[in-house]
């Protein structure tokens, strides 16, 4: 009873899904032969046929983690410090030999103007305190030998001023504010209450 459970891989059925290995080999060879002739028809020699992969047992993540490691060394390989650089070239080496010496030159003369701008300042100072500091001297004034005789003053014409009006000289004003000083006084003394001002008199 146990023997009529289990299918028989002979049967109809389940024999058709399964291909030998024998099968699978025919077919390789066959088709390899297509290929072969396909070539020949057009006159060219067939590419070498890759070689399969064998099975080395590791499962498929230990085979993506070890392409992974490989990937990642490799590209630490090309981002090293010492692969980004690379020697100078002769017409480089030129170029910058150059400009530093341009620089330097320019530097140089820099310097020079920078000197003698100081040193002409340094003169400029030390003139000026000596002059400060040792007037030159005066020379004498040169006396007249003979006085000369006083020019006259020009003549005024008359005819210029006509109808201008001359007027008299007014009294000062401190003899005119006098007498109202006083009467402010006298005012002061007839009230005797009243704050008392001091009034100078001009």
């Amino acid at each position: 009873m146990e023997e009529a459970m289990v299918p028989s891989l002979s049967a109809a059925g389940i024999g058709s899904r399964f291909v030998s290995q024998d099968d699978v080999e025919t077919a390789k060879a066959r088709r390899d032969e297509q290929w072969k002739a396909a070539y020949a028809r057009l006159g060219m020699e067939p590419p070498p046929q890759q070689q399969e992969d064998f099975s080395d047992g590791r499962s498929l993540a230990e085979k993506l983690a070890a392409n992974k490691i490989a990937k990642q060394e490799e590209w630490e390989e090309k981002t090293k410090l010492a692969n980004q650089f690379r020697a100078l070239e002769e017409d480089e080496i030129m170029f910058l030999d150059s400009v530093r010496e341009r620089q330097e030159e320019e530097e140089r003369q820099r310097k020079e103007k920078d000197g003698e701008e100081v040193q002409n300042f340094k003169e400029a100072v030390a003139a000026r305190t000596s002059a400060v500091n040792n007037p030159p001297p005066m020379a004498p004034k040169p006396v007249a030998a003979a006085p000369s005789k006083p020019t006259p003053a020009p003549a005024r014409k008359k005819g210029a001023l006509k109808g201008v009006v001359v007027k008299k000289k007014a009294k000062p004003a401190a003899a005119a504010s006098a007498p109202k000083e006083d009467a402010n006084k006298d005012k002061d003394d007839e009230e005797p209450g009243a704050k008392r001002r001091r009034i100078s008199e001009a």
